[in-house]
């Protein structure tokens, strides 16, 4: 059924002009709605093609159409740091899709991190372009390999929930560019998603799908030809419609009533062309044909796909503190205390389009029990679970004391919090990093008759447990890691496997150290422009500028082996702009367990005409290591892991000179180091006599430019030999043309023979 290109324009001309304005709109929930072909196709935010809230329906009542396999959520997946898992769990999800006739499964978000208050975090893989561009176009290449479309979104700077339909981001062009678009650029280097969505806020006064510097992006820069759709209801007027489809976008995502007539007027108007009514029509007719490309549905083995996202979730699971405790023996265990409601009603999901029903629910406590025997558990529920958006949460003092006598009984004590249903979810943001007030009350009074207490904590993104990690004895970041997460804790804890991730993101001591603390509003603040001001330092890149403590850093994660790091080795010491220097090195496991590693590579910039971030993880590898066995390493890095976006000259540059090539366990881990020399004539500045002059001093090609110049005016401005420069360095250059340098006068042609030298 595969359609060559001439194909689908033949198929496009043969449609009529009314048929071409509804390939702009949903039909009832569908795309295309061309019937005449039998064209028409759909999408869902989950395999299971429904939405349906488990906590307020029982799961036996749930119609069968409603379940399927829930596998961690995206950030539990970035703390796997294993694109391999990434493009499996695509690959079983793109089966389920197909299965329930979901045609375009709209994940995933790649977003970056910018606060932890985010309310759809748990649906973004990091803080970093690399690591989320890596996990999000294997997820996409697997996902489409069961011909199904994966949704690539949202594009972009939807980086907050709060007033997400009507406000407006301000972002500068280098941090647009550095951040938040160079995530999609990276993943259309290593994927190919049908199609795109386009997010509901403004990017520096417009919205994304009717902005041309956004839009042209992709669609003449990065030349994206796939099929872009906006965000649920997220064009709003004639105006904002007809200036969109001329941008770039190919579908509103709302019914063709609210659109079809309006665009006829637009037409009829001349508004809009017939011609780009075409190339809409050419992405959507495509998309069909892509998905619908000879591909048989199989029986799906939804037994497989629970073990794959057991698998996930202990990929997934960081260890952020151990005495030792960890892993528990089974046979050891005399009298533990299991306190906690999530221990019996796990939360393994966020709220909002990131739900999906697990077709086996795997429980903890039950799990435990497979570990130890019913008669060596004591369990209090602690507090109550509350579903809402966002949930209640009221302290039960009987819950309370009962978990207090449980705790004074234990000789051990594993103790589950995290965040109830609806706390992290679409269409809101957090207020703050705690936990809620009835399990802080838990763990203090648990804490005070009891410190033997391990820590399970389940949320989607950071939280603050600084008042209790260092008085307990190990704490656990299980992540919404799906519907497998119950076994894949109990596991953990007992040592039947090791905890594999690592933090995808920067936990922070306070949330008043987060980089957009004063640039983040949330209710009851209206700000209808949100400044960036943070620029391109999110996430450890501010932590490492401003030199801050963090709780935990990015990458950062513990195991119950160790490793050992050794012999960094670079195959060329200088290299060219465009060529690639591959990093090699041995990582050894040195304990007595079989365990994992996340291998991080960053780059430091040595010395840079701009300011850049102090390292940037530019390439990583996860290894699995018998003890004492070892294994190389051999990270190959190319022009993306030097250049940086100056917007003087609106494009990427590679600066010459020299970069440490750094090699962790963590941003805050570096063990080995190298240097490489990169050989670049590229310019970072475009030169003009209304820069200052310190600008044209400071750069390496001035001295040059000056050369052929008079002896009077090559000492003016020689710092060693003119004290008074440094009061001249924030005067433009061309305020010198036709003034008296002492002993002669510059001139107009002599400035710009200048300026035309530091720019050739």
């Amino acid at each position: 059924m595969a359609k060559t290109e001439k194909e689908i324009w033949e198929i496009v001309d043969s449609l009529t002009l009314d048929e071409k304005i509804r390939c702009c709109a949903l039909h009832e929930d569908r795309f295309g709605n061309l019937p005449r072909l039998g064209i028409a196709y759909r999408s869902c935010d989950n395999p299971s093609g429904g939405w349906c809230d488990y906590f307020r329906i029982p799961r036996e009542e749930m119609e069968e159409k409603f379940w399927g396999t829930c596998f961690p959520q995206a950030a539990a997946q970035g703390a796997s740091w294993d694109p391999e898992l990434a493009h499996e769990i695509g690959t079983a999800m793109g089966k389920e899709c197909k299965n329930q006739q979901v045609d375009i499964l709209l994940r995933p978000g790649v977003n970056m991190k910018r606060s932890p208050l985010g309310g759809r975090n748990f649906e973004y893989y990091s803080e970093d372009p690399v690591l989320s561009s890596e996990m999000g176009a294997s997820y996409i290449n697997g996902v489409q390999s069961q011909r199904v479309a994966a949704n690539l979104k949202h594009f972009v700077c939807n980086n907050q929930e709060y007033e997400r339909m009507t406000t407006n981001a301000v972002v500068d062009e280098r941090t647009l560019n550095e951040l938040y678009l160079r995530v999609f650029q990276l993943i259309l280097e290593k994927s190919d998603p049908w199609t795109i969505m386009s997010c509901y806020n403004r990017v520096n006064g417009k919205w994304v799908h009717q902005n041309p510097e956004i839009m042209d992006k992709l669609r003449k820069e990065w030349g994206y030809n796939g099929l872009v759709m906006s965000d649920a209801f997220a064009v709003h007027y004639k105006e904002d419609k007809v200036e969109g489809h001329k941008c770039g976008l190919d579908v509103e995502l709302a019914e063709e009533s609210n659109h079809v007539h309006l665009l006829w007027d637009a037409v009829n108007n001349g508004e809009i062309s017939e011609e780009e009514l075409n190339t809409i029509a050419y992405h959507v007719v495509d998309c069909f044909y892509k998905i619908h490309d000879g591909y048989e549905v199989a029986e799906l083995d939804l037994a497989a796909h629970h073990a794959l996202a057991k698998r996930a979730a202990l990929e997934g699971t960081v260890l952020l503190e151990n005495d030792g405790v960890l892993p528990l023996s089974a046979e050891q265990v005399k009298n533990l205390g299991v306190i906690g409601a999530f221990a019996k009603s796990p939360c393994y999901m966020g709220g909002g389009s990131g739900h999906m029903n697990g077709h086996t629910l795997d429980i903890t406590y039950d799990e435990i029990i497979k570990q130890t025997g019913e008669e060596k558990l004591s369990y209090a529920a602690g507090y109550q679970i509350n579903a809402g958006f966002p949930p209640e949460d009221t302290p039960r003092e009987g819950l309370l004391a009962e978990a207090v006598e449980t705790a004074k009984n234990a000789d051990q004590i594993i103790l589950f919090t995290g965040y109830p249903y609806g706390i992290e979810s679409e269409g809101y943001d957090r207020t703050d990093l705690f936990l809620p007030k009835s399990q802080r009350d838990l763990l203090e009074a648990v804490l005070e008759v009891n410190q033997n207490v391990i820590l399970v904590v389940n949320t989607g993104a950071p939280v603050d447990i600084s008042a209790y990690n260092k008085r307990v004895r190990a704490v656990i970041q299980g992540g919404y890691a799906g519907e497998a997460m119950g076994s894949a804790i109990a596991e953990i804890l007992f040592g039947q496997a090791e905890p594999g991730g690592r933090l995808p993101e920067t936990y922070p001591c306070r949330l008043e150290d987060t980089p957009s603390y004063l640039n983040f509003p949330c209710y009851p603040d209206t700000v209808p422009n949100v400044v960036y001001g943070e620029g391109i330092y999110i996430g450890y890149r501010w932590y490492d500028a401003k030199k801050l403590d963090v709780a935990y850093p990015f990458g950062y994660g513990l195991s119950y082996t160790t490793f050992e790091y050794s012999d960094i080795r670079l195959d060329k010491e200088s290299m060219g702009a465009d060529d690639t220097v591959t990093v090699s090195f041995w990582v050894k496991n040195t304990g007595s367990r079989a365990g994992s590693d996340v291998a991080q590579v960053y780059v430091h910039d040595v010395e840079s005409t701009m300011h850049r971030p102090v390292k940037e993880l530019r390439g990583f590898k996860k290894v699995r290591l018998a003890p004492g066995e070892e294994q190389e390493i051999s990270i190959t890095l190319g022009r993306h892991a030097f250049e940086y976006y100056t917007p003087a000259l609106h494009k990427w540059v590679v600066e010459g000179g020299s970069f440490e090539i750094m090699v962790g366990r963590s941003s805050r881990e570096i063990l080995l180091s190298a240097l490489v020399n990169v050989e670049s004539e590229e310019r970072v500045k475009y030169f003009s006599p209304q820069m200052q002059v310190g600008h044209f001093t400071a750069s390496p090609a001035f001295p040059e430019a000056m050369a052929e110049e008079n002896e009077t005016m090559r000492n003016f401005f020689d710092e060693k030999k003119n004290q008074l420069l440094p009061l001249a360095r924030a005067i433009p250059f061309g305020q010198f043309a036709d003034v008296d340098l002492g002993q002669g006068t510059m001139t107009v042609q002599q400035v710009q023979r200048i300026v035309h030298k530091m720019n050739s």
